[in-house]
């Protein structure tokens, strides 16, 4: 035979109707409170945990009170939730707003996909970091803009482990105090046109060669 229950109904003319039922083997009681506002309903386990429901023309309240609190407030033009971890599992999720969209974390904050990702806007798109910022593909990596487009940095580096190509469609313009070219095998500087130095250019080798069918030296 299962334990009873204390059950009692309180009616007053001023607080209106209250339920009680108590389990207390189980030390569990559960609470129906109507004053006429508010209809609240509570579930005390112990001493420690407690789960609420309060209902009034204009909102609910949720509310779980445990080692952590954990609250979702709803009303007609606002859904607020706090809580200590706020976990989505789904097939699929969909986050859309008319407006704007906040993500703000304090602490880390991480983005990934097993499969495609893709980052997109109808307007600017800024990427800023006031840290270290870090751009890695394991594949193809491409870069492109209709516009102009410009790499800047305190000291910058372009580094291929296999082959290198600079090229512009109309003109090419390299400027620094002092700008080195070398190759560990071959340099080859050409084109149809070609102007070397200017006040003084040195020219230097163990072994020199200048040829053409027009050759003129000073």
């Amino acid at each position: 035979m299962a334990d009873p229950f204390i059950c009692s109904i309180e009616l007053s003319k001023t607080e209106g109707v209250t339920l009680v039922v108590k389990d207390e083997k189980g030390k569990i009681t559960q609470t129906v409170a109507m004053n006429g506002e508010t209809i609240t309903i509570t579930v005390k386990k112990g001493d420690d945990k407690t789960s609420t429901i309060t209902q009034d023309a204009e909102s609910f309240v949720f509310k779980v009170e445990g080692e952590e609190t954990s609250t979702i407030t709803q009303k007609h033009d606002q859904v607020v939730v706090k809580c200590k971890t706020f976990q989505v599992d789904a097939e699929t999720v969909t986050i859309k707003s008319e407006k704007d969209t906040t993500h703000e974390a304090q602490g880390k904050m991480t983005v990934t996909s097993t499969k495609d990702m893709a980052l997109s806007s109808s307007a600017k798109l800024s990427l800023s970091s006031s840290s270290e910022m870090k751009l890695d593909s394991s594949a193809a990596l491409k870069a492109s803009a209709s516009g102009d487009a410009k790499l800047s940095g305190a000291n910058t580096t372009v580094e291929a482990s296999a082959k290198l190509a600079l090229k512009g469609g109309t003109a090419a313009d390299m400027s620094a105090g002092k700008i080195s070219i070398s190759g560990t095998m071959k340099a080859d500087l050409t084109a149809p046109l070609t102007t070397v130095g200017e006040d003084v250019t040195t020219v230097k080798g163990s072994l020199v060669k200048v040829s053409g069918s027009l050759v003129k030296l000073g």
